[in-house]
């Protein structure tokens, strides 16, 4: 896609948000592989105190007046997509030769929505009529919540969406820096925050004369009282933020009045904060728990009582609280994500304005849904996904996925994660988006973890499989579910094919898994039955490789973090019971390939390795892999534990043409040089059950 982008400044971040805003969110959208021209105004203040001229993200061009935007015409024709920044100096008379000259989207990017706003009403604003917001194709927005639906309400926005700033993680991270502040803050100078500044600030420094405080941004009037235990720092380059957020136990965040009472208006502050994993006050205002959890993830404060509380408080309470907000940053508000949301939204306003007509230069890319994607099977599909050229949403909970293990697709421009538990509703960052396959991996799956809280187990199974039947329903995406073996219980039928219907005990302590996987199953048909959803249903069988929790209590991790700590290695009934083990990068073939195939409904498809061995066996071939002198232990087999597993796999060879290719001994030595690959062994004592 072609952006052609006409905003405040790019070139110059000296009392004004946009440039850093512009810079992370284009250089993201030129890392999904799209091209971006910038054109700025010729204005003497930003001239002087320009930081960048020559971005490596786009082409970065300079116009002297409307008259001279004539030569860029031909730019603005050729592109898909037209972006009017908010505060362009003749924004009015901009936003009207944009509509003229362009024969794609125009769209409009407002920094201060209910700012704006307040000026419509007063007739005050040079930037924007009121009549314009319905001619540009999407109003982007600073702010979301009741202000996106009152433009779309009073004002006839085709389509206004949130899109909010961010901070580039790289850029923006902890650094190691000699505490310098205890209080700071970052802003340039409005009446309206300074009232929130003297009581969150300004009065606990002359409450606490031996703390430190610091006060930075410029326009800051001669005739502030300011304590003599605050600096000031009148202009701080966006190059030395991350530094000043690392000497600094605690930053400030004050939001402007209008801002404030429109709610849902996070500044551009508690991102860059928050991804240097420096700890957070802020005022509080609607919305602000949708972007960090209050009391874990950022403090809210209404008086200095607060504030003095917090600074009297013990280092490492303040230190947690900064890492969390840096990991809901990386989770969920890098520059990646803000382009995917750009991307995702042009997209649809040039296929709803050009419909049948083919685009000029979109990639029609399918959007993948992978809830759990932060588990062990999860993680590795997401990566497989990105891979092959998908853009990726991993929806997980993290009751037992890890961020650890979507490290590299956290790197990717086409992955965004979404913290969510699928048993609740889902959030309408999802549910008002489109997805073309739905995978659901989302419940625990090892047994010491599924029956650790049995009931969200069995919630998990039909809440949750429902809400995601009820999107892919919506959006006419295909959705799999990656049931299990345990369906089949404790087979009287060997090896187990589809048909057999199993020998399952419904009230035993494995049954919240077991029931629930079979409920399910029973959901997901008959949506299929009744035309609501196309489904695929996967029934896996034991699989094994890195990333397996070292402590989760499944046999291969078990007894490999034995063996490598040269602990007991623990049996569990006599070793006679035997299992097949399928190794991750298989399953993960068969997933895909599940989920790909056309034609009529196949039913349920297992998935698993056919060779069978025995637990004995198994921990022979790992003590000799490991060269490890563990010896046996043997304990009581716990109940229901099945006593053979092996799966059929003549339907997934002839309907899919998939059947394992990995040999055991290679995937366990693959297995076993991830868990002693420089990281601490954590020996689960834990029974070493099926899964």
């Amino acid at each position: 896609m072609k952006l052609v982008v006409l905003g405040l400044s790019l070139s110059s971040a000296w009392g004004n948000g946009h440039a850093v805003t512009f810079r992370a969110l284009l250089s993201a959208f030129a890392d999904r592989g799209h091209e971006v021209v910038f054109l700025e105004r010729e204005t003497p203040w930003y001239a002087a105190h320009r930081d960048v001229s020559d971005p490596h993200y786009c082409r970065l061009d300079f116009y002297s007046d409307l008259q001279d935007l004539e030569r860029f015409a031909d730019e603005v024709r050729s592109a898909d997509a037209v972006l009017v920044g908010s505060y362009v100096p003749e924004g009015i008379e901009v936003g009207r030769w944009a509509r003229r000259t362009a024969t794609g989207v125009v769209a409009f990017y407002d920094i201060d929505t209910p700012v704006t706003l307040a000026r419509l009403a007063q007739d005050d604003c040079d930037y924007l009529r009121v009549d314009q917001i319905a001619n540009y194709d999407v109003y982007f927005s600073f702010t979301g919540g009741a202000t996106l639906e009152r433009l779309e309400r009073e004002h006839g926005a085709p389509a206004a969406r949130a899109l909010y700033c961010s901070a580039d993680p790289e850029a923006y991270r902890p650094q190691a820096v000699a505490p310098r502040w205890d209080l700071s803050y970052l802003g340039t100078y409005s009446p309206d925050r300074q009232p929130t500044l003297e009581r969150l600030l300004l009065e606990p420094a002359r409450r606490m004369p031996d703390r430190r405080f610091v006060v930075a941004g410029p326009q800051y009037p001669d005739d502030i009282d300011w304590p003599e235990n605050v600096e000031r720092i009148d202009h701080l380059p966006p190059a030395d933020h991350p530094a000043f957020y690392a000497a600094s136990r605690f930053t400030l965040n004050v939001t402007r009045a209008d801002m404030r009472a429109a709610g849902h208006s996070p500044s551009i502050r508690l991102f860059e904060a928050g991804s240097c994993g420096c700890p957070i006050i802020s005022d509080a205002w609607p919305g602000i728990e949708t972007l960090f959890t209050p009391g874990e993830e950022i403090l809210l404060a209404d008086d200095a009582e607060t504030v003095i509380e917090a600074l009297s408080a013990p280092v490492d309470q303040a230190r947690a609280m900064g890492e969390a907000a840096r990991r809901r940053i990386l989770s969920e508000h890098t520059p990646s994500h803000r382009a995917h949301t750009l991307e995702r939204e042009l997209i649809a306003a040039l296929r709803a304005k050009t419909k049948d007509r083919p685009m000029k230069s979109i990639s029609d890319t399918r959007t993948v849904l992978v809830a759990g994607g932060a588990g062990f099977l999860g993680s590795h599909l997401c990566d497989r996904l990105l891979a092959e050229g998908r853009h990726v949403v991993c929806l997980d909970n993290l009751q037992t996925g890890d961020l650890a293990n979507l490290k590299d697709a956290m790197k990717q421009p086409r992955f965004e994660f979404v913290r969510h538990d699928i048993v609740d509703p889902l959030p309408e960052r999802i549910t008002a988006r489109r997805f073309d396959r739905i995978y659901d991996l989302a419940c625990a799956a090892s047994p010491p973890q599924y029956q650790q809280d049995p009931e969200h187990t069995m919630l998990t199974c039909i809440l949750g499989v429902r809400h995601l039947l009820q999107l892919a329903e919506k959006t006419g995406a295909r959705l799999l579910l990656t049931s299990t073996s345990e369906v089949y219980g404790d087979p009287e039928v060997h090896p187990q094919p589809e048909t057999y219907r199993g020998n399952v005990n419904p009230i035993g302590p494995r049954a919240c898994y077991d029931e629930g996987k079979r409920a399910a199953e029973t959901l997901v048909f008959d949506y299929d039955r009744a035309g609501r959803a196309e489904v695929r249903v996967a029934r896996i069988f034991n699989t094994y490789g890195p990333r397996l929790s070292a402590a989760d209590g499944r046999v291969v991790s078990n007894l490999i973090t034995q063996a490598l700590s040269d602990a007991p290695i623990t049996i569990y009934g006599d070793g006679s019971q035997s299992r097949s083990f399928c190794y991750v990068d298989d399953m993960i073939g068969g997933l895909i390939a599940l989920m790909e195939h056309e034609g009529p409904q196949p039913g349920p498809i297992n998935l698993g390795n056919p060779v069978e061995l025995t637990v004995s066996e198994l921990v022979e071939v790992i003590l000799d892999l490991t060269g490890s002198g563990s010896g046996v232990v043997h304990r009581p087999l716990p109940a229901d534990d099945p006593r053979r597993r092996r799966p059929d796999i003549a339907k997934a060879d002839a309907v899919l043409d998939w059947r394992p290719t990995t040999a055991l001994l290679d995937g366990l030595r693959r297995t076993i040089n991830w868990f002693d690959a420089d990281r601490p062994i954590v020996v689960s004592d834990r029974p070493a059950l099926s899964a």
